[in-house]
């Protein structure tokens, strides 16, 4: 049964409406006489449908379609007035209105054409958001899907007052096992662990974030025992986990470990909430058996994984582990990707995917740095060769520039020749500099941006706000954008000192004639901020993770 939701002002109307539909016996027709009622009826029950028998121009002048997309953004909305022209139709499909009908002159088969299309066309929408969101290996959430809900959790603990455990789960010598027994059997096990996880959960969200990485958010109630719970969950995946694994004749041994980190209690960050249940992890591989630790900063943040991680930096940039990973950038005006920022990943043979703030820190001391920026330029040179061919439009590509490469004498020249060399279109390349870049060598820095810009090259300012900007620096160099850095984005909503300084940046930036950036955009509300204040682009994980280029160029496709 199809559930239809009329919100009209006069019974009169509703009536010719459920009239039209009497033909059919598939339609369960509910009527309220305005959006409030309509708001507690989609708050209380299932509605496939909504009919809004208003007044399109009184819907575009106030807040209601956003107050219902709030409320439950999956119901399509179809009006209905006695006169909608061509204009007032598209600025409501513009504000996501499904379809629009006149009402006067609205007929049965046109009425019910019209619910076969939206529902049809929803139900497409549906399917493709569960293809871009669902683990095509094991069916539950993937990456992408668990950046989003570990977001969202994270968001939830202030109004709430609750504690958010990160767990993480990975297989003890998977690697080793894929390269001897094959790829089809390493897959086969890790549906099994898989299916082994989902039975010992509830509430709780699985998802898989790598090779045979799983992770799980467990969200506590107000007067519950996170850890509690979280010890009690981790006791029934030890047991479940530890026995072998059917591999075509043959049962397998293969051990799990398990990593946990809490939210408040280690960090509120995505990333390092990610990083540390990481490092927890490996440390409990160190235990024999299937095996668990708890984020401990004293243990996890030992010097000794710097100490073994700055050798296999080197070889890991001759081996090519690094891989470069796009986040995008939305355009403000347009909704559409106006370019990306290229990060830098390193896939460790062992480890898995470092983060880089794991290994940037220690490549700037050693002064790796440089040789890992030059193949960065390289790399995403590459990729950019890709996007051409694949006719993909888009503005720039952000590579960043650190202030150690700044000591190399032969900087210039150096990019000079990677872009000749992979044919890079230098108007699509914009290099990102911190502030410690600018002032490391004040003269030396001025003749290599100004060799650089005059290739076409464009240059933006990382993290702006946070360091000591000479404004005579800004105007003397050949920056064109100012990126807002993301502590004060976040806080947009809270704290008043925060919007301020958002606001000062953005008509800082424009009254300098440059474009402005925010980063680190994780919630509509932050969005909506920036564009009553006229921001140019933004960038975060409301709209996208970094993510590989596969996935980056899936959606160009889709721009």
């Amino acid at each position: 049964m199809i559930k239809l939701l009329i919100v009209a002002d006069d019974l009169q109307t509703s009536d010719k409406i459920s009239t039209l539909l009497n033909t059919e016996h598939v339609y369960d027709i509910q009527q309220c006489a305005d959006v409030s009622q309509a708001l507690i009826l989609i708050g209380c029950e299932k509605v496939d449908l909504l009919f809004l028998c208003l007044p399109a121009n009184y819907l575009l002048d106030n807040a209601t379609l956003l107050t219902l997309q709030r409320c439950n953004s999956s119901i399509p909305i179809i009006v209905l007035d006695d006169d909608i022209n061509d204009l007032t139709g598209r600025k409501l499909l513009n504000q996501a209105v499904a379809d629009y009908l006149p009402l006067r002159t609205l007929a049965a088969d046109t009425l019910q054409r019209a619910i076969r299309y939206v529902l049809g066309s929803q139900r497409q929408h549906a399917q493709i958001d569960y293809l871009r969101h669902a683990d095509p290996l094991t069916s539950i959430g993937n990456r992408q899907f668990f950046y989003r809900q570990l977001l969202e959790a994270l968001a939830r603990i202030d109004s709430h007052q609750h504690g958010v455990a990160l767990i993480t789960v990975d297989l003890d010598g998977f690697r080793k096992f894929n390269n001897s027994i094959g790829h089809s059997a390493g897959d086969d096990v890790v549906r099994q662990l898989s299916q082994r996880l989902q039975t010992c959960l509830q509430d709780e969200q699985l998802c898989r974030i790598g090779g045979d990485e799983f992770a799980i958010i467990l969200e506590a109630e107000p007067d519950t025992d996170l850890r509690a719970s979280t010890l009690g969950l981790i006791t029934r995946l030890m047991q479940h986990v530890s026995h072998p694994y059917q591999c075509s004749e043959r049962e397998i041994m293969l051990p799990s470990s398990i990593g946990v980190a809490f939210a408040p209690e280690h960090s509120r960050e995505l990333d390092s909430l990610i990083r540390q249940a990481s490092q927890a992890r490996l440390r409990a591989k160190q235990l024999h058996g299937c095996s668990y630790a708890i984020f401990e900063a004293d243990k996890d943040t030992d010097p000794a994984t710097q100490i073994t991680l700055e050798p296999e930096l080197w070889s890991g940039l001759r081996q090519e582990q690094f891989v470069l990973y796009y986040q995008p950038r939305i355009d403000l005006r347009t909704g559409k990707i106006i370019g990306a920022e290229a990060l830098m990943r390193w896939n460790h043979p062992e480890r898995g995917l470092v983060q880089p703030d794991e290994f940037i820190p220690i490549a700037e001391k050693t002064g790796l740095i440089v040789p890992m920026g030059y193949w960065a330029i390289h790399q995403a040179g590459q990729d950019m060769l890709k996007f051409k061919e694949a006719g993909f439009r888009y503005g720039s590509i952000g590579v960043n520039l650190s202030f150690r490469q700044f000591k190399d004498d032969f900087l210039a020249k150096t990019i000079r020749r990677i872009i000749d060399k992979n044919q890079i279109d230098p108007h699509r390349l914009e290099f990102e500099l911190t502030e410690t870049a600018l002032f490391s060598d004040e003269a030396h820095v001025q003749s290599c941006l100004k060799e650089l810009s005059a290739l076409g090259i464009d240059f933006s300012l990382d993290d702006f706000g946070t360091g000591y900007s000479s404004f005579s620096l800004l105007q003397k160099l050949p920056i064109s954008t100012l990126k807002i850095d993301k502590s004060f984005v976040a806080g947009v909503n809270q704290n008043k000192d925060d919007e301020e300084i958002v606001r000062a940046i953005i008509n800082l930036a424009h009254n300098l004639q440059k474009k402005v950036i925010a980063e680190g955009v994780e919630n509509k509300a932050q969005l909506e901020f920036l564009i009553r204040h006229d921001c140019d682009q933004v960038q975060g994980y409301f709209f996208s993770p970094p993510v590989p280029i596969e996935d980056f160029m899936r959606m160009l496709r889709g721009n």
